[in-house]
């Protein structure tokens, strides 16, 4: 094995804002850091929902589908998510062939809310709380696993409040516009090291922590929807959400790991920032499109298909700014791409019951040179299952997704972090919902 690579000062801080920023290892989510398990229906049909909408999830997937919906009615779902398996296989020249990494086992759960309220015959008001991006990734053993001097632990949350409007211009057509607050949060533990010059050691001389506040780092877009019903057999659906753009504004904690040598520990201390030095960045969350269709067989069988496009091109790069320490204002090229996916899901009912099944191919967004322990993103298959019981009233849904990550190896010489290997990764997401109408 190599000795670690010297990380300077400046670039622990650079690695600690890039880390909370791109947020890594997502174990569910399509392209890049994004969620879209919303609602156990759509869960269970491969999230192919957006030509359907015919739950309060519509929200999220197309707001047009309220259309179509005449009573007040509220839906709420909870999202467990999880990494059933991990494993990174490192390479020359860092950190070696022969070493293996996990990334710590962890139960996510996430939230969401949405009401509709009719307000005429045509018009439908609502209202939906949910979390579009977020989660986060901790190493086993971060005070000694290879990758400590990049990233141990990231975190990033949202919550989006999308307030919106539907109007159904004709029985087989509804539009809808809607506005959309994001409050957003990032946060990012790593280890600084060092040559002891006494021992010629590398050693942990310091743990870096970054840190922002949720309600203060907030940014606003708008998103609209159209769902079309030619015939009984068919509804046509797309939806468009804008970018957002949330500027952070943080601190940086550095905390002195003692060696033991008291001459090398004062020349750490008086290296080291004093105090909480802020921090400042921004990040363009991606606008996407969904243009769907559910076709509607007869004898209860109803196919969601769709195709989702999402514009992370827009992280051409990533700019960090220290206010307070001169010269280690950072531009960091990322060079994302736009990524599509593409759905099937299938929906059989027996009477009030319904079981559901799907799939979908995810592309990743991110370019092999950008790709580490602070994300190691990757193209992926997903396979999906549901069992759901309605009535025009009440609704109970389950809904699970498994997600194949292939593999991603990372060869030299051409990578930001120096870090090469291998990783695999398999996810699962279970959603159970509740559905009440009044």
């Amino acid at each position: 094995m190599t000795q670690p690579h010297r990380a300077t000062l400046p670039r622990v801080v650079l690695a600690a804002a890039a880390a909370a920023i791109f947020l890594i290892s997502a174990p569910a989510y399509p392209s890049g850091f994004q969620v879209m398990s919303q609602g156990a229906k759509a869960t269970g049909m491969g999230l192919a929902f957006s030509g359907i909408a015919d739950d309060p999830s519509a929200i999220f997937y197309n707001p047009a589908g309220m259309g179509w919906q005449k009573h007040f009615s509220v839906y709420g779902d909870l999202q467990f998510l999880t990494r059933t398996s991990t494993e990174f296989n490192g390479a020359n020249p860092y950190p070696g062939n022969g070493v293996v990494e996990h990334i710590q086992d962890q139960w996510f759960v996430l939230p969401d809310l949405y009401a509709v309220v009719p307000l005429t015959q045509e018009l439908n008001f609502g209202l939906g709380i949910f979390a579009p991006y977020g989660l986060g990734v901790r190493w086993d053993n971060p005070e000694t696993w290879s990758g400590r001097f990049i990233s141990q632990n990231a975190v990033i949350k949202s919550i989006d409040l999308n307030p919106t409007f539907s109007y159904q211009l004709f029985p087989s057509l509804a539009i809808a516009a809607g506005a959309d607050v994001r409050f957003s949060k990032v946060q990012l533990e790593q280890i600084q090291g060092a040559v002891n010059p006494f021992t010629g050691a590398f050693e942990n001389v310091a743990k870096v922590k970054l840190n922002t506040d949720m309600i203060d780092n907030t940014g606003w877009g708008w998103n609209v929807g159209l769902m079309f019903k030619p015939f009984d057999a068919l509804s046509i659906g797309a939806a468009y959400r804008s970018k957002i753009n949330v500027k952070y504004d943080g601190t940086a904690e550095f905390i002195q790991r003692l060696t033991g040598n008291p001459a090398f520990d004062a020349a750490v201390a008086a290296q080291l920032p004093t105090g909480t030095p802020p921090v400042q960045t921004e990040i363009d969350f991606p606008a996407s499109i969904n243009i769907g269709a559910g076709i509607h067989l007869g004898s209860g069988w109803t196919i969601g298909l769709e195709a989702d496009w999402t514009e992370w091109s827009r992280f051409a790069s990533l700019d960090i700014v220290f206010p307070t320490l001169v010269g280690h204002d950072v531009h960091r090229p990322t060079l994302w791409s736009d990524s599509w996916a593409y759905r099937v899901g299938i929906e059989k009912t027996f009477g009030e019951w319904a079981i559901r099944a799907g799939y979908y191919y995810d592309n990743t967004p991110q370019p092999t040179f950008d790709t580490g322990p602070i994300l190691p993103d990757n193209d992926r298959n997903v396979y999906s299952l549901g069992v759901g019981y309605g009535t025009e009233r009440f609704g109970l849904d389950v809904g699970a997704l498994l997600i194949k990550f292939k593999d991603r190896t990372v060869p030299p010489p051409l990578q930001t972090d120096q870090f090469f290997g291998t990783y695999s990764e398999t996810a699962l997401v279970l959603v159970g919902g509740l559905r009440m109408a009044f």
